[in-house]
């Protein structure tokens, strides 16, 4: 499928008594990279699991292209930290599992393919736990690519690996997302992150969130782990930290 934008407009959601999304709107661009910040506990997962379907917003609309979408669906593919690999799955087996319960032609082209795209070619014989963190990681995300869905959700993708790995895959991501021009909402807390793979970056208020503020990343394409000690890039962290601490 092609890349499509996705649009949420007056997004509400409460647990019980407890509201916890209070009318967001945004809107990713076809093919853009959009991340999204806030304080911790803000809603941020929450707001991604709805738009994954696995929520039901209370009320508001959501849109991919021109139709309106809810529920699950494979065209709006979520990676969760913590994966969703089968452990009992070889890698090449999990790549193609989802094809192929939807029927797709192709399937094993499609996930050697993907397995050259993410670097985890001779890799496919073994299972998730002979894995290294990065490795599962690029793993968990060509395992939704293998849909090939318009959308991609990223929830913390890269939280729980060291700061070397992390920037390494940093650079990974934004390399691959860029060739498959692929839609892509990315939550995080780290602003370093937002800033490397983000287009645009969204701020969230604390809970109930709803959109307080948006900018344009300013960064071309080449975002190499140099660019962290750019001027612009420290001047823009330390903007970006002070909103996200008042927010």
């Amino acid at each position: 499928m092609s890349a499509e934008p996705l649009v949420v407009r007056g997004l509400h959601k409460s647990f019980g008594s407890l509201p916890v999304l209070d009318g967001v709107d945004l809107s990713v661009l076809a093919g853009q990279t959009y991340a999204l910040l806030g304080p911790s506990g803000c809603g941020k997962s929450t707001l991604l699991r709805v738009l994954a379907g696995f929520e039901t917003a209370d009320r508001g609309e959501l849109r991919l292209g021109s139709r309106a979408v809810a529920g699950p669906s494979a065209e709006r593919g979520m990676v969760a930290q913590s994966g969703g690999l089968f452990p009992w799955l070889t890698l090449r087996d999990n790549l193609a599992f989802g094809p192929r319960e939807a029927g797709r032609p192709h399937t094993a082209a499609v996930v050697e393919e993907l397995l050259v795209a993410t670097g985890l070619e001779g890799f496919g014989h073994l299972l998730p736990r002979q894995l290294s963190g990065g490795m599962h990681r690029r793993a968990a995300i060509a395992q939704v690519l293998a849909n090939r869905p318009p959308v991609l959700l990223l929830d913390e993708p890269f939280a729980a690996l060291d700061a070397q790995t992390r920037l390494r895959m940093h650079g990974w991501l934004r390399r691959l997302l860029a060739e498959r021009a692929t839609t892509t909402l990315l939550v995080t807390h780290d602003v370093d992150e937002a800033l490397l793979l983000g287009d645009r970056l969204g701020l969230l208020s604390a809970r109930p969130a709803r959109l307080v503020e948006e900018l344009a990343v300013p960064f071309g394409a080449d975002r190499g782990h140099g660019l962290l000690a750019d001027p612009t890039f420290v001047r823009l962290k330390a903007e970006v930290l002070d909103r996200v601490l008042v927010a």
